[in-house]
């Protein structure tokens, strides 16, 4: 929403808010239909695992089905939905992994990310101007 990103800055910005906004509302969605995931700390990482990619796959079964469900219906009457439930802060080893890491090595990913954007983003203008 509101102006374009102007230099890679904004753009690798805007490009990482969109980001967690998704993940945030995924999430979400899965912790109201499935209770099973407030509850994960108690499993292993491995087992947290599972859980979770079972949860994504039955949530794309039912979807894909076309099953009426009420989740669905709340869901898609609001694209920017994301439950309370979203917003609890769980500790999981890949939050342990990026915490380790040397500022230098953030900052190298940070820029890849970005030059990825940049070089994506020109490559849509170039097709722009083509037509």
């Amino acid at each position: 929403r509101g102006a374009n990103p102007r230099g890679p800055r904004e753009i690798f910005n805007r490009a990482h808010s969109s980001l967690r906004s998704c993940i945030e509302r995924a999430f979400g969605i899965l912790k109201a239909r499935w209770k099973l995931l407030q509850k994960l700390p108690r499993y292993s990482p491995q087992e947290q695992n599972r859980i979770v990619c079972a949860s994504f796959a039955l949530h794309n079964y039912i979807r894909l089905s076309k099953v009426p469900d009420p989740a669905f219906v709340i869901i898609d009457n609001d694209p920017n939905f994301i439950p309370p439930e979203a917003s609890s802060s769980v500790t999981c080893e890949s939050t342990r992994e990026v915490q380790g890491m040397s500022t230098n090595e953030m900052t190298r990913i940070r820029n890849d990310i970005t030059n990825s954007l940049m070089e994506a983003r020109g490559r849509r203008q170039r097709r722009r101007i083509a037509r």
